[in-house]
């Protein structure tokens, strides 16, 4: 066997990943990065199990410069996707929360990962897959 055979498999669960890419670009407030990526998904989740952030705790969780974390939260706060709340008197003690259109956004794209990753999904080809990019 070939080695290009060998890699045909590799096909259809290439093609999901660049559709969960494009998707991801199109929707996410990510701008093809992997520190807007990860500062989404950690603020979301922590908002989710109802343990929102401290930003200390933000800036020491992730492994990226405290500059850039920095610059992605001013976006994300900006663009209305979370907000810092926190006590007015005592500025030490502040929390980073996602608000619903960050929790909706990541509902969808739970649906694009789960519609494109499944078992299912790597075996079947581009031609006869439904439009997995829309959530």
């Amino acid at each position: 066997m070939s080695t290009f055979s060998s890699h045909r498999k590799l096909i259809p669960i290439t093609e999901n990943a660049i559709r969960v890419r494009e998707w991801e670009k199109n929707n996410l407030p990510i701008e093809q990065s992997a520190l807007a990526l990860d500062l989404f998904l950690f603020i979301s989740y922590n908002t989710l199990i109802g343990k929102p952030l401290t930003l200390k705790v933000l800036f020491h969780s992730l492994e990226y410069s405290e500059a850039g974390i920095r610059k992605q939260l001013r976006r994300l706060l900006q663009d209305e996707w979370c907000l810092i709340t926190g006590n007015e008197v005592d500025r030490r003690l502040r929390y980073v929360v996602a608000q619903p259109k960050m929790l909706q956004a990541l509902n969808a794209y739970s649906r694009v990962l789960t519609a494109n990753y499944r078992p299912s999904a790597a075996r079947k080809s581009h031609t006869n897959q439904p439009d997995a990019t829309q959530p």
